[in-house]
């Protein structure tokens, strides 16, 4: 029967370290990248006042001309979101040729493994074919897992979520604000006695949140809404199209599993007939 020696052993332990060491250079190449241009909450603040001191004073930033929302994302946000896009690009195919490389390793372990199996004179066939069946399986789900694990690459998104969530809840707090201090106005506008001004408040708070809504649209497209929102779509952007490029290497990878299974049984067989 199938006996697992200890070289076998090494080989799967230094493809599983080969593996890790893989995920974890990649991982700090891809964080080194993408980390430092978030638009984290510090960001959109700094943002923020950059926009103001443009308003006031033009002459007082260095590129006064990106107070345009549309210029802001020509020559700033779409130039980054597109470095960024490829560089990481570039790292997931470092990634995929070293993992790649590693592949070739395993399936050459592999190979022994059923050539030796073949080799042997069993007084069970049936048996020793589903012992080495079992073990191809085993080791191919092994690298199946294994490879999933690149999908790990990318930086932790909870920087981005914060902003993201500070930036709409920031919006909404503004617009509410900005309706609530009109109410005074559309009730003394209203005039009448105090059962129209009775009806009135009914009126604006059944409207409220129409209100709060338009006056929120209006928000979004002016400085600094406009450009947080530009930042941090850019960013989110940038971020989905280098998962999508992880996704893709990983499932590449993965694919030939299936068929190697296969090839690997039908050596088995072939040297056996």
């Amino acid at each position: 029967m199938l006996q697992a020696d200890d070289s076998t052993t090494e080989v799967e332990n230094a493809l599983a370290a080969e593996f890790r060491a893989a995920v974890a250079d990649a991982r700090a190449r891809v964080g080194a990248l993408l980390e430092p241009a978030c638009p984290d909450v510090t960001f959109l603040k700094a943002l923020s006042d950059e926009l103001a001191k443009a308003a006031a004073e033009p002459t007082s930033v260095p590129y006064p001309e990106l107070i345009d929302p549309d210029t802001y994302w020509e020559a700033s946000v779409k130039p980054q979101a597109k470095s960024l896009r490829d560089g990481v690009l570039g790292i997931v195919e470092w990634l995929e040729n070293r993992v790649i490389k590693t592949m070739e390793v395993a399936e050459a372990d592999l190979k022994q493994i059923v050539d030796l199996a073949a080799a042997e004179t069993e007084s069970n066939p049936e048996a020793t074919r589903r012992e080495i069946s079992d073990c191809i399986a085993t080791r191919c789900t092994a690298l199946h897992h294994q490879m999933a694990e690149l999908l790990d690459v990318l930086p932790d998104r909870a920087a981005l979520d914060e902003a993201r969530a500070a930036h709409d809840e920031a919006l909404v707090r503004r617009a509410t604000t900005d309706v609530e201090g009109l109410r005074d106005a559309y009730l003394r506008d209203a005039g009448g006695d105090d059962a129209h001004q009775a009806f009135a408040a009914q009126q604006w708070s059944e409207t409220f949140a129409d209100r709060v809504a338009h006056r929120q649209a209006l928000l979004a497209g002016a400085a600094p809404w406009r450009h947080q929102e530009l930042a941090l779509v850019g960013y989110e952007r940038a971020r989905a199209e280098s998962e999508s490029l992880v996704e893709a290497a990983v499932a590449r990878l993965q694919s030939p599993l299936g068929s190697m299974q296969q090839l690997l049984m039908e050596r088995y067989d072939n040297a056996g007939s």
